[in-house]
């Protein structure tokens, strides 16, 4: 489309081409450039007929886009949301926008001189069964939310170099889901208590566990629990269950044969409103302020003492 959103991807890897899929399929934005300091994945989507570039001061130079959608690795995002709000171009950050809710914080005041849309890619707020358990939850059917559970379980586990960059099971997988809960419940979450798997991963990564679970309580005087893990038989699953004083909801959003589409649509609704919101319509996307809470209750679990599995 002639008016649609020009973006440049920045990092080509699982994330990076997973994204520029739901771009592919996208009615207002466009990819038009990508940024991966690797010269094969530059050469082949160069042939898809994409501008490339080794690094993103390249891609400034030559410039040509309007937006800028980083799928980096973690330990990268704060230098490139610096360059990119100096530029200031609107930028959607994957998840978790920093290893340290420090960094977030900083990406906060950057976007804040620069003017500019910053957004945080925790495409969980645009899946639509968990958009009508909010809507239920906020009418107050549920009642008094008592427990929230999550489970999040990843059929297989990245590469052992992005886990050893990538913070580590709760900061990598737990913000996704400290963000859900506290979106879901409109509440705030303490985390109070963490358990890591002495199952040995093969080959093991070192300060990566296989699977965790954390306990917290919600400001409105609930418990929270997370599972998370690394290795699943029945593929990438996600659900969630909510049990309240006057009724209670289990939701497999995210399973089976579905789980792919149902993660390919809710990127396509998250770069959609992130076009949105750069030109001016209220954004249902997460805030840098958001993505600041979620790595704050991932800080929480790591400075508590772990307790192994048995």
């Amino acid at each position: 489309m002639a008016d649609s959103l020009r973006v440049v991807v920045i990092g080509a890897g699982r994330m990076g081409s997973t994204h520029l899929d739901a771009i592919d399929a996208s009615r207002s934005v466009d990819a038009v450039a990508v940024v991966d300091p690797v010269a094969t994945v530059r050469d082949q989507l160069h042939a898809r007929g994409l501008a490339t570039h080794a690094s993103i001061e390249d891609a400034l130079d030559v410039g040509g886009f309007d937006a800028a959608l980083v799928a980096a690795p973690s330990d990268l995002h704060l230098g490139l949301i610096r360059t990119l709000m100096a530029a200031r171009i609107p930028t959607l950050c994957e998840k978790p926008c920093g290893l340290a809710s420090t960094e977030t914080s900083g990406a906060i005041d950057l976007a804040a001189v620069a003017g500019v849309v910053l957004q945080i890619g925790y495409w969980r707020r645009f899946v639509p069964a968990l958009r009508q358990l909010r809507d239920r939850i906020g009418s107050g059917r549920l009642g008094e939310l008592a427990l929230v559970q999550a489970w999040q379980w990843d059929g297989e586990p990245p590469s052992a170099a992005f886990r050893r960059r990538s913070g580590g099971i709760v900061r990598d997988m737990g913000v996704h889901e400290f963000d859900q809960i506290r979106w879901l419940s409109g509440q705030d979450l303490t985390v109070a208590g963490l358990v890591e798997s002495s199952v040995i991963s093969e080959p093991p990564v070192e300060n990566d566990p296989e699977s965790a679970a954390i306990v917290g309580t919600l400001s409105g005087g609930g418990v929270a629990l997370i599972s998370l893990g690394r290795r699943y038989a029945p593929g990438d699953s996600c659900w969630v269950e909510v049990i309240g004083t006057r009724d209670t909801v289990r939701s497999e959003f995210m399973s089976g044969a579905e789980a792919d589409r149902i993660f390919h649509t809710a990127l396509v609704d998250q770069i959609d409103a992130f076009a949105g919101a750069i030109h001016g319509s209220p954004s249902d996307g997460a805030t840098a302020a958001d993505a600041v809470a979620a790595l704050r209750a991932a800080e929480q679990a790591r400075t508590l003492p772990s307790q192994p599995g048995s």
